[in-house]
């Protein structure tokens, strides 16, 4: 799984030419299912255009580059970033309003968690270290992230020791880790 804002920036690298081909730069993902359709990249050089690639065609998303499998799969058409109806561009997405069922303002959508090899957008991150995994109890709209249960969006745990913090990703885990713990210990009604 990946940050969105983590991978933006990162240069593309394609296997076949070993070549960097370009700048990730966003993607474009359906606000129903959270689907990835595909990535827009920039060119490196000064007056570098925009292309775009299946998800698909992604092969991996690593610590310091994004690999592709070949320069041809990129498709150096300008790039532009009109959204079709029930589609979203990640980039435009932060900053989206999230709410509960009752209107109560939770804060705003801070970071996307996307996973490139299922190709979907698996969780948003909320302002104020807070993190809601998209499932059915989660409707994504273009103007806001509506949850059924205030209590979807759940708080990171907190870092133990601040003298040796403890990486985002290990937080995340944990916080989910205690999500399906508690989970297995509710009682199951019959």
């Amino acid at each position: 799984m990946n940050r969105y804002e983590e991978t933006r920036g990162k240069p593309v690298v394609s296997r076949a030419e070993g070549a960097i081909v370009g700048k990730f730069d966003d993607f474009q993902f359906a606000l129903k299912g959270w689907k990835i359709f595909g990535y827009r990249l920039r060119s490196t050089s000064m007056f570098g255009k925009a292309g775009g690639i299946s998800a698909d065609e992604l092969d991996q998303v690593g610590t310091d580059v994004v690999f592709i499998g070949s320069r041809d799969q990129v498709e150096w058409s300008g790039g532009g970033r009109n959204s079709e109806d029930g589609r979203a561009w990640a980039s435009r997405y932060l900053g989206t309003k999230i709410i509960s069922r009752d209107g109560t303002s939770l804060g705003e959508v801070e970071d996307l968690l996307f996973d490139p090899g299922e190709r979907r957008v698996a969780a948003v991150v909320l302002t104020g270290e807070r993190v809601v995994e998209l499932g059915h109890h989660i409707h994504t709209g273009a103007a806001a992230v509506v949850l059924e249960d205030a209590s979807a969006a759940m708080p990171l745990v907190q870092e133990e020791d601040e003298e040796a913090p403890t990486d985002w990703w290990s937080r995340v885990r944990e916080t989910w880790s205690g999500k399906v713990k508690e989970e297995r210990d509710e009682p199951e009604s019959g």
